[in-house]
């Protein structure tokens, strides 16, 4: 796979005089209504009032996300853009035959937040901590079910990497977006999960759900003291990062005013209220440096594919 950052630094074309020339559309490669969705629409919101212009929020779900990816990536009108999450990288390696690549039609704009995978079981589970859980492993002879958004997600690949780095069985049953295993999660039907922290937050703090695990570096917002699995663990480090992607068509010029803008709405008190409340740190990477990164991320997660034969129908 050619380097994201190669393809950042050579740009496309000279920029227009005027851009953005029309409306824009950001397309959410996800259904209205989750934290993906309702980021996006902030941004939109916050984008636009700087711009005076209006921004267009169009959801696009289907395919973990490759529809809405694969319009972004035929665009020619240099007016649509991709917010999506580290659900893009995966799909690299995931699905086979996409009419995409990630170093080749899709250009990076910014990282914008990080929600790293957090460990969680039911809210009136006897399990309070990393310990409690091996223990509980080994207390059922066919050992624990764990839940996912679907095969090859960051949840999916984060709890098979955890099963495998503590040496411990766990069947994963595979359900059809987060919204499910967060109910079934809260119902008990599975033991446990890793779920990004924007999708868990609300139901940590109502007590539905209980976190014994951060899969990152660093708490985010409103879960300090929670411990870090990465702490003993490198490898247990997973975050549903969330960014904005350009067609490749659009003047490397025109992306740089579009992160430089992106910049400053991410200061913005209400985006960053509505990132910290969901769980996540604002990053506001550059195009170089998310493309390093989304690099870095798709080789990872094509390794741990591979290493547990996971594949999609």
């Amino acid at each position: 796979m050619a380097s994201m950052a190669g393809l950042v630094c050579r740009g496309a074309h000279a920029a227009s005089d005027k851009w953005p020339a029309m409306p824009l559309t950001l397309t959410v490669p996800f259904s209205a209504g989750g934290g993906t969705d309702l980021l996006a629409r902030t941004l939109a919101q916050q984008l636009g009032a700087k711009w005076g212009e209006s921004i267009i929020v169009e959801n696009k779900p289907g395919a973990a996300g490759n529809i809405g990816a694969e319009l972004v990536a035929r665009d020619r009108t240099r007016h649509r853009l991709l917010f999506t999450t580290a659900s893009i990288a995966v799909n690299q390696t995931l699905y086979k035959n996409l009419s995409f690549r990630l170093d080749k039609e899709i250009l990076p704009v910014s990282m914008l937040t990080s929600s790293p995978l957090v460990l969680t079981v039911p809210g009136t589970s006897q399990v309070k901590s990393l310990s409690d859980l091996l223990a509980a492993v080994g207390k059922a002879p066919s050992g624990l079910n764990y839940g996912s958004p679907g095969i090859g997600t960051t949840s999916h690949l984060g709890c098979a990497v955890l099963s495998s780095t503590l040496d411990f069985k766990g069947t994963h049953i595979p359900y059809k977006g987060a919204g499910q295993v967060l109910t079934a999660l809260i119902g008990k039907e599975i033991d446990f999960s890793m779920l990004a922290a924007v999708a868990v937050a609300p139901h940590l703090r109502s007590g539905a759900l209980r976190a014994i695990g951060i899969a990152g570096r660093a708490s985010p917002p409103g879960m300090e003291g929670i411990p870090l699995l990465t702490l003993n663990n490198p490898r247990l480090e997973f975050d549903n990062w969330q960014a904005l992607f350009a067609p490749a068509v659009l003047p490397a010029s025109d992306i740089d005013k579009l992160y430089g803008a992106l910049k400053e709405v991410l200061k913005t008190p209400d985006v960053i209220h509505k990132i910290n409340s969901d769980g996540a740190t604002p990053l506001g990477l550059s195009p170089a440096e998310t493309a390093i990164k989304v690099d870095d991320e798709v080789q990872r997660y094509k390794a741990i594919i591979e290493q547990f034969d996971i594949s999609v129908l």
